[in-house]
C-alpha cells in the first residue's frame, strides 16, 4: 500500500478497501481496476498542482464503457480541509472523464460524509459498506 496524502491520516485498512472492491467495484462490472491495496496495481498519483510535490492516491479506480470512476473510503478525519480538497479534485476528474466519484462509507462515518457533501460542492455517490 502506497502512502499519499490522507492515506495514513485516515488509517485506511486493507479490509475496508477489499470490502469496497467486493461490494461496489466488482458488482458494478468495472474493469481495469487499480487499488491502493495488496495484489493490485497502485492507481496513478494525482498531483495537487505543478508547484508542489504533494499528491493524492485514490483508494480505487476503475473503468466501465470507457468512463473512469474513482472510489474513496468516506471516513472521519481531523484534517477536513485536505479531505475536501482530495474529494473535490477526484469529483472533478471523474466528471471530466465522464465517470463518477463513489464514496464507500463504513458504519459510523455516514453523518460525517453527508455533512461534508452538504457543505461543499462535491458530486459523489455515497454507498454503505
Amino acid at each position: 500500500m502506497e502512502n499519499g496524502i490522507l492515506t495514513d491520516a485516515q488509517q485506511k485498512d486493507a479490509e475496508l478497501i477489499k470490502a469496497l472492491l467486493e461490494k461496489i467495484v466488482n458488482k458494478k462490472g468495472f474493469d481495469n481496476v487499480k487499488a491502493n491495496a495488496e495484489g493490485y496495481e497502485t492507481p496513478a498519483k494525482i498531483r495537487r498542482s505543478k508547484d508542489t510535490d504533494e499528491y493524492f492516491i485514490p483508494d480505487v479506480t476503475g473503468e466501465v464503457n470507457g468512463r473512469k470512476s474513482y472510489f474513496e473510503l468516506g471516513m472521519k478525519t481531523e484534517d477536513e480541509r485536505e479531505l475536501v480538497t482530495k474529494w473535490r479534485l477526484l469529483s472533478s476528474l471523474a466528471a471530466y472523464k465522464h465517470g463518477k466519484l463513489y464514496l464507500a462509507v463504513p458504519r459510523g462515518h455516514m453523518a460525517f460524509t453527508n455533512r461534508i457533501l452538504a457543505d461543499y460542492p462535491i458530486q459523489a455517490e455515497v454507498v454503505k459498506i
